[in-house]
């Protein structure tokens, strides 16, 4: 089932040249707080993934304007990375094909059966 969902994410979000990766990259960011932004070794530890594919997936989202990186002035090895109003464009853009695929496949389910099936997504993380 997770190549069903994956492949129905993947259809909606190739109309806007961007990969779930990209995509959940950036809906950290957009919900992170509006002053606050991370940096890649938080976003690599929340995302669940290494230090290196957030660099390669950073230098792609800032190529195309969706995210800022900007070197901290006191610790110029540290980077903050912030979504960028385009990024928020783009995510204004995608989210409602996306939760309309997510509501697709829950479609066929009771309320009750949803809120099981989330919590037990929740308990494997």
């Amino acid at each position: 089932i997770s190549d069903d969902v994956l492949l129905s994410i993947n259809n909606i979000l190739k109309k806007y040249y961007i990969t779930e990766s990209k995509f959940a990259l950036l809906l950290l960011l957009f919900n992170t707080s509006t002053n606050q932004s991370l940096q890649p070794s938080e976003i690599a530890n929340i995302m669940g993934i290494r230090r290196a594919s957030v660099t390669k997936q950073l230098i792609w989202l800032e190529k195309h304007q969706l995210i800022i990186r900007n070197i901290c002035p006191k610790d110029k090895r540290m980077v903050n990375v912030t979504i960028t109003k385009k990024g928020h464009q783009l995510l204004k853009l995608v989210l409602p094909g996306y939760w309309q695929t997510c509501a697709d496949f829950t479609e066929k389910l009771t309320d009750a059966e949803v809120v099981r099936l989330l919590h037990l997504l929740i308990k494997i993380d």
